[in-house]
């Protein structure tokens, strides 16, 4: 025979528990039911090594990613493809990067107050993977750079390119521009 569930009680500010409150009526739920999924969930993530904000912060990520029109696929593969592209037809190949670097230079002005921010979060996104991205802005000037040990050469000509479109249709120019191995820095300026 097992013994029955026994039940400590639980101290939570007011605006929150009703909130809990809330939320099991529209689960349909009890509150105990509900206090007790949230609580396992809260210790299932902490027993994976996470918080609960680094998750939330992760899959608002992903919804973000979702919403922009990425998707995600193996790292080098994309590299490799794009690479290949770029030794095929550079030519059309940044036509199509600087085609959708526009598309996105017109969407981030279009749905967003401050759309340098807007691209700030996408670069996010971008570098899920081993690269890190700067973008500072001050006064008229942006600088922008991408670093990544695993980025090729025809993957950073073509990003260059899109970045540039982007930051074009949001009036800046190219100021200055390098790109090397792993690395492309960008200065531009309204």
């Amino acid at each position: 025979m097992s013994s029955p569930s026994r039940r400590k009680m639980l101290a939570a500010q007011e605006t929150i528990a009703n909130r809990i409150v809330e939320l099991a009526k529209r689960k349909d739920m009890t509150v105990y039911q509900t206090v007790n999924d949230i609580l396992e969930q809260a210790l299932r993530v902490e027993e994976l090594g996470m918080s609960l904000s680094q998750v939330v912060d992760e899959r608002w990520m992903l919804e973000r990613a979702k919403e922009t029109g990425f998707t995600f696929t193996i790292e080098q593969l994309l590299y490799r493809i794009v690479e290949e592209a770029y030794d095929e037809n550079s030519e059309q190949s940044a036509k199509v990067w600087r085609e959708i670097g526009h598309w996105y230079g017109k969407l981030y002005q279009a749905k967003h107050e401050e759309p340098i921010d807007a691209f700030r979060e996408a670069l996010e996104l971008f570098t899920l993977g081993t690269s890190e991205y700067t973008l500072d802005v001050s006064n008229r000037e942006l600088g922008f750079s991408l670093i990544g040990e695993k980025l090729s050469i025809g993957y950073l000509e073509q990003f260059s390119i899109f970045v540039e479109e982007l930051f074009l249709v949001l009036g800046y120019k190219i100021k200055d521009k390098e790109i090397k191995s792993g690395i492309i820095k960008m200065e531009l300026s309204q």
